[in-house]
């Protein structure tokens, strides 16, 4: 799997155009990757952008407006990476169903049915006494859940 590198992305001392450069060209290389099949993986992406804003948000507003040319590079490089995972998924699924199988969760939704069954049913009301009734007044030792020990 490959993913975008984790960086510095934030700080006083943050060299700001460097940096979204740096993650402009990341997203290609993630762009690229997707297009070659490759599994990519985002998981550092937003806490490096909120990393960004957070170190742009504290500088002086002149400052920031020489930064706009360089977000504006790193939005348009987000419009073909999100092509690229939508064309890897769409022959994800293509390939899926030309094997046979219509539904490319099918081994997932067997598995939760094989494992998932959920929790085995607690009875509703315990014995409240000694007497082995319960809350309602039904007999609880109808059915006991192990056989009496021989005494």
């Amino acid at each position: 799997m490959t993913g975008v590198p984790p960086a510095a992305d934030s700080g006083p001392d943050l060299d700001l155009p460097q940096a979204l450069a740096r993650l402009t060209a990341d997203l290609a290389h993630a762009q690229r990757w997707a297009e070659d099949g490759d599994a990519i993986d985002l998981s550092g992406l937003e806490t490096r952008v909120s990393n960004l804003c957070a170190t742009i948000l504290a500088r002086p507003r002149e400052t920031v407006r020489t930064l706009l040319e360089p977000l504006a590079e790193l939005v348009a490089a987000l419009d073909p990476l999100v092509a690229a995972i939508n064309a890897q998924h769409t022959r994800f699924r293509d390939t899926i169903a030309t094997d046979g199988r219509s539904d490319p969760h099918t081994a997932r939704h067997r598995a939760a049915a094989a494992y998932g069954r959920g929790p085995t049913r607690q009875p509703s009301t315990l014995p409240d006494d000694s007497t082995g009734n319960d809350s309602t007044g039904h007999d609880s030792t109808a059915f006991p859940l192990a056989p009496d020990e021989p005494t």
